[in-house]
């Protein structure tokens, strides 16, 4: 577990984890302190209804999140 180096790192991250079918969508960005971080959307199962952890937007700054 590490923050992210770079947005180059960040968008990288955020593209394989879709590509990998663990997120919907995903993209680098910077908060407003300036730590990079991929805000990512992951995807909604029936048996995570009412669940904050699926289907809602989530930032991570971690690069090894799921």
């Amino acid at each position: 577990m590490a923050a992210f180096a770079t947005m180059v790192l960040a968008e990288t991250r955020a593209i394989a984890q879709v590509e990998a079918g663990t997120w919907v969508v995903a993209h680098s960005m910077r908060q407003t302190d300036g730590t990079i971080a991929v805000r990512f959307q992951r995807f909604m199962a029936s048996t995570s209804a009412g669940s904050k952890e699926y289907g809602d937007w989530t930032e991570t700054s971690d690069d090894a999140t799921d």
